[in-house]
C-alpha cells in the first residue's frame, strides 16, 4: 500500500523525529550538537520555518516545527543530507547516518501545542539521564524556564503566552505545567498521533485537514452515539454524562465509554475531553484508572463488552 502524502498547509505545526539509523548516536560530542544547530538555523530562515520547541538526544531529535509556504520536506532533506555529509567526512565513514524517513505528525496547535513541548522537554526525563529537565543542556527547557536566552533561531514566545500574559507569570505556569504528570494516553497520541500517524487533533480539526489534503475520512459512528451507548450501560442520561457532575458512577460512565470510543472507534481523548466539556489531564487519568481495574473487574469487562455490544449494532444498522 503507497504511503499516503503529507499534509502541508502554511502555519501547520508538526512533532518531528529524527533517528539515527538502527539506534546509533548522530552526536558524539558539543561540536555535533553546535554544528547540526548552525544547518537547522540556516533552513529554518531559508524555508521560513518556526521552531517552537527541540531537544537533542544522542541517537534523535525532537522538534515542534511550523512551517509557512515551503513545506516541511525541503528543510528536512537539507539538514540530514548536509549533517550526514559533514559527520561522514568527520568521522572517515560512509552510509546513512538517519533511519529512513523523518516522523512528522500534525498537530493541532490550540489542544496540543503546550503537551508537545512538555512531551519534548521531558525526554531525557524519560530516558533516566536528568532528573529535572533544567539539567539537561541540548533542549529549549532552559529558555523557556528563562535561565537561558533563546537563541535566535529558536521563537518561543507564541508557546509561552498560551501561559499567561506577563513573561514571569508565563514562566512560572509553563513550570508548574511541567510538573504536572502529561498521562500515558496522551503521550501516546505525541508519540504515534492518529491510526495512521499523521495527524494529532479532534475529529473536527482531522476532517478538516484531511479534506485540505483532499482525503475523505470514514465517520463509522457519531460521537454523540458513542456516548449514548456508554450512557445507556450505566443507566444514566446523556445530560448526566455532560454535566459538572463528578459522581464515581459518571466519572466511571465517561471514561469507559471514552476506553471504547479511542480503542474500537475513530476518535481521541481530546474528543471526549471537548465533548464532556473537561480537561485533558483530568479525563486522562480517570481513562488510565479505568483500564488499570478493567483487568481484575468482571463487572466492568461486562459493561465493556455490553458498550462495544450497542455501537455494533448502530454500525450494522
Amino acid at each position: 500500500m503507497p504511503r499516503k502524502r503529507r499534509i502541508h498547509y502554511p502555519g501547520a505545526i508538526y512533532h518531528v523525529m529524527l533517528r539515527g539509523n538502527a539506534k546509533q548516536d548522530i552526536f558524539h560530542g558539543d561540536e555535533e550538537y553546535r554544528h547540526f544547530e548552525s544547518i537547522l538555523a540556516e533552513g529554518l530562515e531559508e524555508y521560513s520555518l518556526t521552531l517552537h520547541a527541540y531537544c537533542w538526544m544522542k541517537n534523535h531529535v525532537h522538534m515542534a516545527l511550523q512551517v509557512n509556504e515551503a513545506p516541511l520536506s525541503k528543510l528536512m532533506q537539507t539538514l540530514s543530507q548536509r549533517y550526514t555529509q559533514w559527520i561522514n567526512k568527520k568521522h572517515e565513514r560512509v552510509g546513512h547516518l538517519f533511519q529512513g524517513r523523518y516522523k512528522a505528525i500534525l498537530v493541532d496547535k490550540d489542544d496540543y501545542l503546550a503537551e508537545l513541548i512538555r512531551y519534548i522537554h521531558l525526554n531525557p526525563v524519560r530516558a533516566g539521564i536528568v532528573g529535572d529537565p533544567a539539567d539537561y543542556t541540548f533542549s529549549s527547557h532552559a529558555a523557556y524556564a528563562g535561565h537561558v536566552k533563546a537563541p535566535s533561531w529558536l521563537f518561543i514566545d507564541r508557546s509561552l503566552g498560551q501561559f499567561g500574559k506577563t513573561l514571569s507569570g508565563a514562566r512560572a505556569a509553563y513550570l508548574y505545567f511541567m510538573d504536572k504528570d502529561a498521562g500515558e494516553e496522551i503521550m501516546e497520541q505525541l508519540r504515534h498521533g492518529s491510526k495512521e500517524g499523521r495527524i494529532l487533533g479532534n475529529a473536527i480539526f482531522v476532517k478538516k485537514v484531511l479534506m485540505h489534503n483532499r482525503e475523505e475520512i470514514p465517520i463509522e459512528i457519531e460521537i454523540e452515539q458513542v456516548v449514548d451507548a456508554g450512557a445507556g450501560v450505566y443507566k444514566v442520561s446523556r445530560l448526566e454524562m455532560t454535566s459538572a457532575s463528578r459522581a464515581r458512577l459518571l466519572s466511571e460512565a465517561r471514561a469507559m465509554t471514552a476506553v471504547v470510543g479511542m480503542d474500537h472507534c475513530h476518535y481521541r481523548l481530546s474528543d471526549f475531553a471537548a465533548y464532556y466539556n473537561r480537561g485533558i489531564p483530568s479525563l486522562c487519568r480517570q481513562v488510565k484508572a479505568v483500564r488499570a481495574r478493567l483487568a481484575k473487574n468482571n463487572a466492568m469487562q461486562e459493561k465493556m463488552w455490553l458498550i462495544k455490544k450497542q455501537i455494533s449494532a448502530i454500525r450494522q444498522a
